[in-house]
């Protein structure tokens, strides 16, 4: 199953859930109705018989009561991930941790996160939980959260810990954290029932007034009806979740190409003393997120959101003897069923001639982009962790702390000439007019000492241009969760740096136009994704001639080549001829990031079309260099399209 295959079945599934909130939405307000209806017959004289009005009151009641539910906590969790994590107990990990557990974790997350091509999400540990436990949370790729257990910390190794992510990041990839999250706000309004019969109920038995007799039957009624609230919770989230976990496993071995990794920390839940449960009163809420069963044995497996231990485990090595005390023994790979092959075969899916070296570019056509696009390998994993590699301990420390990522994005963008250095020092200045030094509370240094930010200019300038090109993307990727946590006058004054930066010497680069769009995406106060499917290919036509202008001009100063490649991704988004090849002088930062801002509302058929447009102008000469690729994936990244790195020797898919 590709990208999009998975995205459309997550869109299938959504259209399940609703039908199935309707239905116990339906299934509830009967069971309200018959209960008012008798106590209105036993206590007020009430005639027996359908009563149509008494059924609307109580349908509209219900129903406000149940919609009212799902908005305030759909509201609750518009931050998208984080807010699902701080709802646990969850607390950020710091990205200058000095934990050795949280250190390793947030190596693994990064180096996934560059693998897959996904910006590096938000990262919490839940620190009161000793079971071995995680999930990943958000809207989309842009405010999603990986948050583990503390158990899961000290307990797994590194292999262990890179399953368990790989897993998490599966359904980051493949669109399952949006249906979890919408699950989440549909599912609060028909247990709320259940929370105010239980509220009625305590109230009436610590009164001790006679009349609160009937509040106490009241309230035991609601509390009734509220458990039948909990068991449809539990039937649709068991029915949207169960299937998914085999899915989430089985791309984790295909990402991580180590079974041993995912089934080991699957064997240890099993065989430790708190397993995989977890304690927080939410855990029932959010049982369909976890990487495993978060609360107590299902009744039966209608209502189980997970499949049961050893089931998942002999998926991924067929010839398991079942005991959960003992470590998994001998190859992973023939256990698993899985033929031995070098990293390259693995990545090339049988199809060498998709992607060659040549030169210092990439030899390739757009249909192995395409087929990349949120199916990482283990490749991918290899080649992330050597690009990390390769990344000064300077600038990876630089990235971890605020002054440090905001002197890192003056010096990854724009020229290299006197008028961009003398626009650097310049806006350094004005950045250190905020600087405070104060601590944050989550312990992220807010700012440094007065000049800091020009300092450390100065200190990392040397290091930025030694840096390989592959690597500019993958260190902002990594800079990102640190940009979020600014405030957001200090978020202001970095858009305006960095835009005085990047037109500082007249001339904006491909990269500039990518990257200052997800940095506006990220950063406090900035502009949050558009509803999806509201605009259509055909109504966007001066976006596509931006945009594809753009990719054009970036690949070839040959005017042929230029016009060449431009008719080709036309012809991809529909050939019109209101789509037109701009001149280089009218492509500009501001004209490209309104064009992103309106295709990013685009469906997902559309934004497919588009980026198979924008790679085949980037290829039409079959070869993309490490700018043209590093370009390419940082527009699939606007685009909510995990595109994983261009390995040299390697297709991808």
């Amino acid at each position: 199953m590709d990208f999009f295959e998975a995205q459309d079945l997550a869109r299938r599934r959504t259209h399940v859930l609703v039908a199935l909130f309707t239905a116990a939405v339906v299934a509830i307000v009967c069971s309200v109705y018959v209960v008012v209806g008798v106590a209105g017959y036993a206590t007020m004289g009430m005639q027996p018989g359908f009563d149509p009005i008494l059924f609307g009151v109580v349908a509209v009641g219900t129903g406000l009561l149940i919609g009212g539910g799902s908005l305030f906590r759909t509201a609750q969790l518009r931050r998208g991930g984080p807010a699902v994590a701080e709802l646990l107990g969850g607390q950020p990990v710091s990205p200058n941790t000095g934990d050795p557990g949280e250190r390793r974790l947030l190596n693994v997350v990064e180096e996934m996160a560059v693998a897959s091509g996904t910006p590096v999400p938000a990262v919490y540990v839940l620190d009161r939980e000793q079971g071995i436990n995680a999930f990943a949370a958000g809207y989309g790729l842009h405010d999603a959260a990986v948050a583990v257990t503390r158990g899961t910390l000290e307990e797994l190794d590194r292999d262990e810990l890179q399953g368990v992510v790989a897993h998490e990041f599966s359904h980051i990839l493949n669109g399952d954290m949006r249906l979890n999250i919408r699950l989440m706000g549909l599912l609060f309004g028909i247990l709320l029932l259940a929370v105010i019969g239980r509220g009625v109920l305590r109230g009436s038995m610590m009164s001790r007034r006679r009349r609160d007799g009937r509040a106490a039957l009241l309230g035991a009624a609601l509390l009734v009806l509220g458990y039948l609230g909990v068991f449809f919770g539990k039937l649709i989230k068991a029915a949207v979740s169960r299937q998914r976990e085999f899915l989430a496993d089985a791309a984790a071995v295909q990402f991580t190409r180590n079974p041993e990794g995912i089934a080991g920390a699957l064997r240890r839940i099993g065989a430790g003393a708190d397993g995989s449960r977890i304690q927080d009163h939410h855990a029932e809420e959010l049982s369909h997120l976890f990487f495993a069963n978060g609360v107590g044995r299902a009744l039966s497996g209608l209502t189980s959101t997970h499949p049961p231990l050893d089931a998942r485990i002999r998926r991924i090595i067929p010839s398991w003897d079942g005991d959960f005390t003992q470590p998994l023994g001998g190859s992973a790979v023939q256990r698993a069923g899985l033929p031995e092959a070098s990293d390259a075969d693995v990545a090339r899916g049988g199809r060498p001639d998709l992607l060659t070296t040549e030169g210092q570019g990439l030899l390739l056509g757009a249909a192995a982009v395409m087929a990349g696009i949120g199916a990482p390998g283990p490749a991918h994993v290899k080649h992330a962790r050597r690009i990390l590699g390769e990344i000064p301990k300077e600038l990876m420390s630089a990235a971890h702390e605020p002054v440090g990522a905001r002197a890192l994005l003056l010096l990854l963008l724009g020229g290299e000439g006197e008028a961009v250095e003398a626009a650097r020092g310049e806006v350094a200045r004005t950045l250190d007019s905020s600087v405070g030094g104060a601590e944050k509370g989550d312990g992220v240094p807010s700012d440094g000492p007065t000049g800091a930010v020009s300092r450390r200019l100065g200190e990392l300038r040397p290091l930025v241009r030694g840096l390989p090109a592959e690597a500019r993307l993958p260190l902002v990727d990594i800079a990102l969760p640190v940009l979020r946590r600014l405030e957001e006058a200090e978020a202001v004054a970095l858009r305006s740096a960095v835009d005085r930066v990047v037109r500082a010497d007249g001339e904006v680069h491909g990269f500039d136009f990518a990257l200052t769009h997800i940095l506006w995406r990220h950063l406090p106060g900035g502009r949050r994704t558009p509803p999806r499917g509201t605009v259509h290919l055909a109504r966007v036509t001066d976006a596509l001639s931006t945009v594809l202008s753009a990719l054009a001009h970036s690949g070839s100063g040959d005017s042929a080549e230029v016009e060449a490649a431009f008719l080709r991704g036309r012809a991809l988004v529909g050939g019109s001829d209101q789509i037109r090849l701009l001149k280089e002088t009218q492509v500009d930062l501001a004209s490209v990031d309104r064009a992103l801002e309106q295709l990013e509302a685009l469906s997902l058929e559309d934004r497919r079309t588009l980026l198979h447009a924008c790679a085949t102008v980037v290829v039409l000469d079959q070869r993309v260099d490490l700018r043209e690729a590093e370009l390419l994936r940082a527009f699939a990244e606007c685009l909510d399209l995990p595109l994983p790195p261009l390995v040299p020797g390697v297709a991808l898919g």
